[in-house]
């Protein structure tokens, strides 16, 4: 049986992930020899021969094999991380902070402090250090883990940063571990061998279903004893698998075959990135390996005409609006990138819409104009992490808050965006002045961050006496405070807050003067009784009027 390597089962064409491959009969071939043992005891030999076979690629002691790229990544992490309070420094658009549902913290206990770029690109050195959180600081975990991923969205992460990294992590005795998913593509790509970009971390996760085309499977690599501790959890995670030297010799067949091949498979993604670039199309991200990221916008075409077209020469992407990702990989042919770039001649000329391209780029631009806006109006600056090395802070008053916290950003109400003056709240001039207790007991405007609070055992004595003075008032109006029918007074009345007490007690005096003047106001009267909610109050307001105006309130009512 002798098939090209590059041959595509599939009646298609699949350009949305480079794990659409679909096994190959050369590699069905190979998995017919794969030992038949039980992984789970660490007696297979098929999976023993792929761990070691990537062990000594990548320049480690050992391997484990597993199922998928998630389950290695988390592996390490719960490797690194067994000590909480702890945390690990993550890219803000990585894999493992994205898309493995929450991990690191789950399986971990451990917060994830998430960064973007400086450069959009990768991370540096410069924005990983103000983050690191060392165990001086009660307040904080310290930072145990830093996670990078290489390669990420197709580009590549200089090694010469890679470097600078690792001997920020060495210095404060932090775990390195890399995401390399695509690193076979990296290291294509620049020459770099595998050893050289793994000798730089702890831990080295490796995808086998993506770009090698293997049908399952991923690979993580370090030290013996994380290895050690790693198989242990991969247990704990449902992740053991007994007869895996089927997938194992498939995985071992595609790094020997399939890897080779990727220096065609990144001039193919350069052949579509200057077409979609003739036709008017952005590239968003710099096509380093295999992935394009386009922006259809000045084409004037969006991505759901593309997969249109494109479905009609069996040909799939992803995307929506004006966003697409295109990705290839060894089953991608030239015959199936020239179908594409046939669709994007005749769609960019036949098939355009009348896309006012300046209008959407000014729309654009107001919508960022006006996120900048609120973020700068916002009323705190975001607090950050402690920055390494941590120096000793001034403590603040209870109640107070910090000089960073508190700088606040005052704009005019002017058309014109006013210069920003800033004020620090946390000086002396720009405090509200406490109050003391007394001022507060009857004062019913909310308390603030900068009053001081009522003590507990004076809020609790004054509802106490209103409590008592209350109870007894209501005693004597029951009663008759003297004896007589003489209504209780005002001031009396209105402690007892029931609803629409007042309005009773306002009108009763007119009330018990004209009440055998017309009938129209005796069945006012009535309504606004009977329609009173308050069930209690009415009562006792019932009993009061009729003590004031005799006998024939009684009756009517």
């Amino acid at each position: 049986m002798s098939t090209s390597p590059s041959v595509n089962p599939l009646p298609y064409s699949d350009f949305r992930s480079d794990t659409a491959t679909a096994p190959t009969p050369d590699m069905f071939a190979a998995m017919m020899k794969s030992s038949l043992c039980d992984d789970v005891y660490n007696e297979d030999d098929s999976c023993k021969k792929l761990e070691r076979y990537v062990a000594t690629l990548c320049g480690h002691e050992a391997a484990l094999f597993c199922s998928s790229g998630t389950m290695t990544n988390q592996l390490a992490h719960r490797a690194h991380l067994c000590n909480p309070p702890q945390s690990a420094v993550v890219d803000i658009r990585s894999h493992v902070f994205n898309y493995e549902a929450g991990g690191i913290s789950f399986h971990s206990q451990a917060a994830v402090y998430p960064i973007m770029p400086a450069n959009g690109k990768y991370l540096t050195v410069e924005d990983i250090a103000p983050r690191l959180v060392f165990d001086v600081d009660v307040h904080f975990a310290p930072t145990r883990v830093v996670s990078l991923e290489n390669t990420l969205n197709g580009t590549i992460m200089p090694l010469e940063e890679i470097v600078r990294i690792r001997e920020l992590t060495r210095q404060h005795d932090i775990k390195l571990h890399l995401d390399g998913a695509r690193l076979w593509h990296a290291s294509i790509a620049t020459g770099i061998s595998l050893k050289e970009y793994c000798s730089h971390f702890d831990t080295v996760s490796l995808c086998l279903s993506k770009g090698i085309g293997a049908p399952i499977g991923s690979i993580l690599v370090g030290s013996e004893a994380t290895i050690k501790k790693a198989r242990h959890f991969r247990l704990l995670f449902g992740g053991g698998w007994r007869q895996a030297g089927l997938l194992a010799e498939a995985a071992l067949w595609a790094i020997k075959n399939n890897w080779p091949t990727m220096e065609e498979t990144h001039m193919r993604a350069k052949w579509l990135e200057r077409v979609f670039v003739d036709i008017g199309c952005s590239i968003t991200n710099p096509v380093d390996t295999n992935m394009i990221w386009v922006d259809t916008t000045e084409a004037g075409f969006t991505v759901e005409e593309l997969c249109a077209e494109l479905a009609k020469e069996n040909i799939k992407i992803s995307g929506s609006g004006y966003a697409a990702r295109v990705v290839l990989h060894y089953q991608i042919t030239n015959e199936a990138v020239q179908k594409f770039v046939d669709v994007l001649h005749r769609l960019s000329k036949t098939h355009r819409t009348n896309v006012n391209v300046d209008l959407i780029r000014a729309v654009d631009q107001v919508k960022k104009e006006k996120e900048d806006e609120l973020l700068t109006r916002s009323t705190y600056v975001a607090s950050k992490a402690p920055v390494a090395p941590l120096t000793p802070t001034t403590p603040t008053s209870p109640g107070y808050p910090t000089e960073e916290v508190t700088n606040r950003c005052l704009f005019e109400g002017t058309e014109e965006v006013a210069p920003v003056e800033v004020i620090n709240l946390a000086k002396p001039e720009f405090r509200k002045p406490r109050r003391v207790v007394s001022e507060m007991i009857h004062d019913d405007s909310p308390s603030s961050q900068f009053s001081a609070h009522t003590p507990m055992n004076h809020r609790t004595e004054h509802q106490s006496m209103m409590f008592l003075d209350r109870r007894s008032q209501e005693q004597r109006d029951e009663e008759g405070s003297d004896g007589t029918t003489t209504p209780p007074l005002m001031s009396n009345l209105a402690r007892s807050k029931s609803l629409d007490l007042q309005r009773i007690e306002i009108a009763a005096p007119l009330i018990s003067e004209s009440i055998n003047s017309t009938e129209y106001k005796k069945k006012k009267l009535g309504y606004l009784m009977s329609h009173n909610p308050a069930g209690k109050a009415l009562k006792r307001a019932s009993n009061r009027i009729a003590r004031w105006s005799g006998s024939l309130l009684t009756k009517e009512a």
